[in-house]
């Protein structure tokens, strides 16, 4: 669901007081520099440390505190849950398979959000989204690998998850509301990695823990499976997802969050049109990042990693059905983890310690040092607040143009 803008404001120079009790309250010592190379390093074999930034383990990763970031309303999700209606569907993987029976009713055209027309000022946008920029400023740290932001505006509250790799059904959805009082979690042993808003208001999680698309109810933080599996074959560790305001939904299922477990099918990237059925959209094996233009008219998919290591971004036109077809480089030489876009059509990239901007035409405006970036997210007033989840901080700095909620 895309969001309207909302009142409540937002200033990234107050965010420094944000962070956990046993960390320091500094804001991030990266700085703005203009043309970063575009090569990434990733080796697709994630950890803490090296998951969202191409292989860069040079920061070190805290262990999380609990009791400095843990909230008082925490639910706990770890126990089993209801898979229980779903029919037999094609056991190929490889074309269409209904899954509206197993996964509840699809979305329709006319419950969601609306499309970022409705969100996005009408512009004309500043060339560069960068200038004037400050560096990121610590929201929270002392976490472990965070993951997956989005902002929910009708809350005032960023949602995003953090990671243990070790123990991926620990993992937990913490929350960030400006004025609030550090990151408290928010949901116990969620084991998500990406997170947006799904069709029906609620949060869609792409969960390592049981390899499912979730949703979970912002009221009472129940989990729900949306999307179980591909025709009755578990998927591999659901990455992340991207929305279409008509209920088209596009998700990558690399094997980064398997943990050592067996896949029952290979790593693909997948579209689930709003009947409800499975289509494979990308077989690279190492899809990440994924994401929508503002129109909704492309579909960025970012390769990471891997072996042998293939690092690039894609873009597909969508066509009249919400379906990705004509696929073609964006970006060569150089893969991301998570991926954002500003109202300009911009893309925001992680590799190498850095958000990276691109241009609509592919030319590289320039990058935000953010050590162990791994995914972006606007938010806070009218939506120009850049988060960026960075190893075991959450970072944010305001930029001139607004951009989209996940």
């Amino acid at each position: 669901m895309r969001n309207q803008f909302f009142s409540i404001g937002l200033s990234v120079t107050l965010l420094g007081g944000a962070c956990s009790s046993d960390s320091d309250d500094t804001a991030a010592t990266g700085s703005l520099t203009p043309s970063p190379s575009s090569s990434a390093g990733g080796t697709g074999n994630q950890t803490p440390a090296d998951e969202g930034n191409g292989g860069n383990t040079s920061a070190p990763v805290p262990s999380p505190n609990a009791e400095s970031i843990s909230g008082s309303e925490a639910v706990d999700v770890s126990g089993p849950l209801d898979t229980s209606g779903k029919e037999d569907q094609n056991e190929s993987g490889n074309g269409p398979s209904s899954n509206a029976d197993a996964d509840g009713p699809p979305p329709t055209a006319d419950v969601g959000a609306p499309p970022a027309a409705a969100i996005c000022p009408p512009g004309p946008f500043p060339t560069d989204p960068l200038a004037g920029a400050a560096a990121p400023q610590a929201v929270c740290t002392g976490l472990t690998f965070t993951e997956g932001a989005v902002w929910v505006a009708e809350r005032n509250t960023l949602f995003f998850s953090d990671i243990l790799f070790n123990n991926p059904g620990a993992g937990r959805i913490l929350s960030f509301t400006p004025g609030g009082t550090g990151c408290p979690t928010f949901i116990e042993n969620a084991g998500t990695n990406g997170l947006v808003i799904a069709p029906d208001g609620n949060l869609l999680g792409a969960r390592h823990s049981d390899r499912t698309l979730t949703l979970f109810n912002l009221d009472t933080r129940e989990p729900t499976v949306f999307v179980a599996d591909n025709g009755g074959v578990p998927f591999v560790s659901p990455n992340d997802i991207a929305v279409r305001s008509d209920g088209n939904i596009y998700f990558t299922d690399p094997d980064y969050g398997l943990g050592g477990a067996q896949a029952a099918q290979p790593p693909r990237a997948y579209h689930r049109d709003t009947s409800g059925a499975l289509t494979v959209i990308d077989e690279q094996g190492n899809s990440n990042g994924i994401t929508l233009s503002p129109d909704e008219r492309l579909l960025y998919l970012a390769h990471l990693g891997g072996n042998p290591a293939v690092n690039d971004v894609l873009v597909f036109d969508i066509d009249a059905s919400g379906a990705p077809v004509n696929p073609r480089p964006f970006i060569t030489g150089g893969g991301s983890d998570g991926m954002g876009i500003d109202c300009a059509g911009n893309l925001y990239i992680t590799q190498n310690g850095a958000v990276v901007v691109f241009a609509p035409d592919g030319t590289m405006i320039g990058s935000i040092a953010a050590p162990q970036a791994a995914n972006v997210a606007f938010g806070g007033p009218e939506r120009r607040t850049l988060f960026i989840t960075a190893g075991p901080n959450l970072l944010a700095t305001e930029l001139a143009i607004p951009g989209l909620m996940y």
